[in-house]
């Protein structure tokens, strides 16, 4: 199951099997941001918007599956706009749990934001669940460690002083990735406007799914998700309700399948 399918999200989801997604991961339209350029929620409406799209995904997630939604509010007459913190407090009182609150960190950030304040360099990815223990793997985005378990020096719990337990392996990841800007998709033909890179949308894929999982993003828009996806090896729906979008994130796939195909022709010749 592997596709891009353009309309409605609410529409489409109702065509897909019951449990049979482990992740969704997206970044949906932010309120009243790029009205201009693509169909917008106010922030009134978010919260209500927000909690019907996701109670929609609740019947295809699997038990121990997962929502990752990347986010940030902006600024609106002096403050930071507070749709986002009622959306997540909606979506608490409709039944989810929120697992976690995971940080996109953005080094090489444009200078976005009122020039008298700190330039805006992160993002939110809220993690939400059905379940108290949904599937994670914080090792698969983990790094070399000789320092794996607990060190003790003045004792700790059953741990006598003195005594080390760590041992070598990798290392559970932070709770936060740096991934650049520099990483997105700029070419001509990609008219989005909000777009993150690939290396985000892989991070997220390896932490909350498993391998050879399905992964589900209802704002696909031009293909970020899908194409990680494609790259690690999980089977994808995108959903985006632009047939422009749609079409560019198709075309972004097919590169992506054809790149990965030839570089799997040139290790089995070598």
């Amino acid at each position: 199951m592997s596709e891009i399918v353009c309309g409605n999200c609410l529409d489409i989801i109702k065509t897909i099997p019951e449990k049979s997604v482990d992740l969704i991961c997206t970044s949906p339209p932010y309120a009243e941001q790029r009205k201009e350029l693509y169909a917008s929620i106010s922030e009134e409406d978010y919260p209500n918007w927000t909690v019907e799209w996701m109670n929609e995904c609740a019947r295809v997630l699997k038990d121990s599956g997962s929502v990752a939604i990347v986010i940030r509010p902006h600024i609106s007459h002096g403050q930071i706009s507070d749709y986002v913190l009622k959306t997540r407090l909606a979506v608490r009182k409709s039944g989810w749990l929120e697992c976690e609150e995971l940080i996109w960190i953005k080094p090489n950030s444009p200078p976005l934001g009122s020039i008298s304040r700190p330039r805006r360099s992160w993002e939110s990815i809220l993690w939400f669940s059905r379940s108290s223990n949904p599937f994670c793997n914080p090792k698969a985005n983990g790094t070399p460690s000789d320092r794996i378990g607990l060190e003790s020096k003045k004792g700790v719990g059953k741990y006598k002083s003195g005594v080390s337990t760590a041992k070598t392996g990798i290392a559970r990841c932070r709770d936060y990735v740096e991934v650049g800007t520099s990483g997105v998709d700029r070419s001509k033909e990609n008219t989005h406007p909000a777009l993150f890179p690939q290396k985000l949308a892989e991070w997220i894929v390896r932490l909350l799914s498993p391998e050879n999982g399905i992964v589900l993003d209802p704002f696909v828009g031009s293909g970020t998700t899908a194409v990680a996806c494609a790259v690690l090896q999980r089977n994808y729906i995108g959903i985006d309700i632009s047939q422009e979008y749609c079409e560019y994130a198709q075309k972004r796939l097919d590169l992506a399948k054809n790149e990965i195909f030839e570089r799997s022709l040139y290790k089995f010749e070598v």
